[in-house]
């Protein structure tokens, strides 16, 4: 299986697991280009890491919560609309997930 396809199959995965609370609470299509393989590559592999921010395709990645489960059910909820939100464009996404009383944000500026 070839790395198209690998990605492909993640990225189709990715967006079945948005969560019915996640939602895309910010994002901005600013001047200059973005590299979308470079992107999607960082939000794979951002989905094991811990809450602390990271650069990644030119970008500052950040993930944070309050009263949250982990990291992973972030990535989990958001990861199908910044996948979206990457395929835009996007040079800033935030996306936010609200669980009861606990809240995760996750995304990149």
């Amino acid at each position: 299986m070839n790395f198209t396809a690998v990605f492909a199959a993640l990225v189709a995965f990715a967006v079945t697991q948005v969560s019915a609370n996640a939602s895309i609470v910010s994002e901005y299509d600013a001047l200059g280009a973005t590299d979308q393989g470079a992107l999607h590559n960082c939000l794979n592999n951002y989905r094991t890491n811990n809450w602390d921010g990271m650069d990644c395709g030119g970008r500052g990645w950040f993930k944070g919560s309050h009263k949250y489960k982990n990291p992973t059910n972030c990535w989990d909820a958001c990861a199908g609309l910044i996948v979206q939100a990457i395929d835009r464009g996007a040079t800033s996404v935030e996306c936010d997930d609200q669980e009861g009383g606990a809240k995760c944000w996750m995304g990149y500026h």
